[in-house]
């Protein structure tokens, strides 16, 4: 199963399965005579991070993130979430499901709340709830059901601290070394970041974890031998999974990393082992090559603000 951001070449197999759910219904608010425009427009626009899951090469369902509310309330996010009936029991909902809090915890959010999930579909609530999911609330007889009249809808809520973070794609086909790590965003005076140029990519400083540290005491070594730079470990930003694929080593990494946010305190003896340049955020995000290190400069950038 591929799941990937939607596009204007799924507007058609949207629609069908929008209409085809709503059709029933028995789980979604819309009325069966919904126009396309009104059915389309709903899975896409500026706010609205929309995603397909595709079996064999077509789309068997749908997802969208969005903010809960606005302003205040926007650091809760909102999913909705369709599966076409010939897909039904095939782990698509399940699939998504799982993508949904990734990407969600990915776009800063710090929790998942759906609003009105009727309380009869059964296999939805069950899902919710096996993904973390817990009932925070009863709207009594607020759904007109087809074919069994007014019935309760839930609200459903979960935190995502609990969610690590997944980057990249994993392999199938091919022996994956696991391999813990730690790296840092480390600012100047000027809010220009570190980044350092390997063989293969452009980084966050930092790197693998010997198996008589902790993510700290290597984090700051691997700086030291990059940057040739004495840092402190300042706060910390999160883990992440990056899977990664060494074209000079012809093998596949799981970079278990873990991010933080340091402070230079001086100038170590020694030459540096790769070249460090100091970019504004920005230009950083466009620089490095990993999703994982975009999130942590994303994320550093979020806590200093």
């Amino acid at each position: 199963m591929v799941i990937r951001p939607a596009s204007d070449r799924d507007r058609d197999a949207i629609w069908d399965i929008f209409s085809a759910v709503v059709a029933g219904r028995d789980t979604y608010a819309f009325a069966p005579d919904t126009p396309r425009d009104v059915g389309i427009n709903y899975w896409f626009g500026p706010d609205i991070a929309a995603f397909v899951a595709e079996l064999d090469g077509r789309v068997v369902g749908m997802y969208k993130l969005i903010a809960n509310v606005r302003d205040l309330g926007a650091h809760v996010s909102n999913a909705s979430f369709m599966v076409h009936s010939e897909a039904v029991g095939k782990g698509v909902g399940r699939a998504m499901g799982l993508h949904a809090l990734r990407e969600a915890r990915a776009h800063g959010y710090t929790a998942m709340q759906f609003n009105f999930v009727v309380r009869t579909n059964r296999r939805a609530v069950a899902l919710w709830q096996s993904l973390g999911f817990q009932i925070v609330g009863t709207l009594p007889k607020a759904f007109r059901h087809g074919s069994r009249g007014l019935v309760d809808a839930y609200v459903m809520h979960r935190f995502l601290d609990d969610i690590v973070l997944t980057f990249g794609t994993p392999t199938t086909d091919a022996h994956t070394t696991v391999r813990p790590s730690a790296y840092a965003v480390i600012a100047n005076a000027q809010r220009e970041i570190a980044v350092v140029t390997s063989d293969e990519a452009i980084l966050l400083p930092g790197g693998e974890i010997d198996a008589d540290e902790t993510s700290d005491t290597a984090l700051v070594r691997e700086v030291q031998e990059e940057c040739a730079l004495h840092v402190r470990v300042v706060t910390n930003l999160g883990d992440a999974i990056q899977f990664v694929h060494s074209a000079r080593n012809a093998a596949h990494y799981e970079k278990r990393s873990n991010f933080v946010g340091a402070e230079v305190l001086g100038a170590s003896a020694g030459p540096p082992e790769h070249v460090t340049r100091w970019l504004s955020p920005p230009d950083a995000l466009g620089a490095v090559t990993y999703e994982s290190h975009a999130w942590a400069i994303r994320r550093w950038a979020r806590l200093s603000s």
